[in-house]
């Protein structure tokens, strides 16, 4: 991924440091992604981006500030492309149906920082975290903003959001480690149709 940008707007790099920042990010995303957050030395991420331990510390305080500054841009990131989704109030058949398809393709262009902030273990940062906020936020915005079938109720209860966030996460999961075959896109519509039956039920009559 690379991103060249800092979450801390009075740090400034020369087009150099640009691209050694770049390197060190795309080292630290390789390792979590292939080996998991245990290997993330100092040592292996500097090795793996071909410079010494110290140019880390001109970029980052430390490793914990590396690991939360790198998934904070990241989930920025992904924020960003689902923000103009909200914003078209779209039906909530298409509206599902796209937040899965951005979020595959996400993975599809992104495996390694997608794998980061997601499927990481033990996880980058544990939720609840105010980095999810935006990306939780925006999902909800996105379900208050569209009205269920006719006869449905929308199930937005904690354990139906938790298994919706098991669907839409199963299929790069699977794909990163190998038991299914890529791009995640090709899954867009069976896990759409599989999420709208988890969410939406008949109303209770009763009472």
């Amino acid at each position: 991924m690379g991103n060249s940008q800092s979450t801390n707007p009075t740090r400034r790099y020369t087009v150099r440091g640009v691209k050694t920042r770049e390197k060190l990010v795309d080292a630290l995303l390789e390792i979590v992604s292939s080996e998991g957050m245990q290997a993330a030395s100092v040592r292996k991420i500097t090795g793996k981006a071909g410079c010494n331990e110290a140019i880390l510390y001109q970029h980052f305080r430390n490793k914990d500030e590396m690991l939360r500054e790198v998934f904070a841009e990241i989930m920025a990131e992904m924020a960003d492309e689902k923000e103009g989704l909200v914003e078209e109030h779209p039906l909530l058949d298409d509206a599902i149906r796209r937040w899965v398809e951005t979020t595959f393709s996400f993975y599809d262009r992104n495996s390694d920082a997608f794998a980061y902030v997601l499927l990481a273990s033990p996880p980058v940062v544990r939720s609840p975290s105010p980095l999810y906020g935006r990306m939780t936020k925006l999902f909800g915005e996105l379900l208050d903003s569209t009205e269920p079938p006719p006869g449905k109720r929308l199930r937005r209860d904690p354990e139906v959001l938790s298994m919706f966030r098991g669907l839409l996460l199963g299929v790069p999961r699977s794909i990163h480690f190998g038991s299914m075959e890529g791009p995640a896109s090709r899954y867009v519509d069976i896990v759409s149709d599989a999420i709208l039956r988890l969410i939406l039920d008949e109303p209770d009559t009763n009472g």
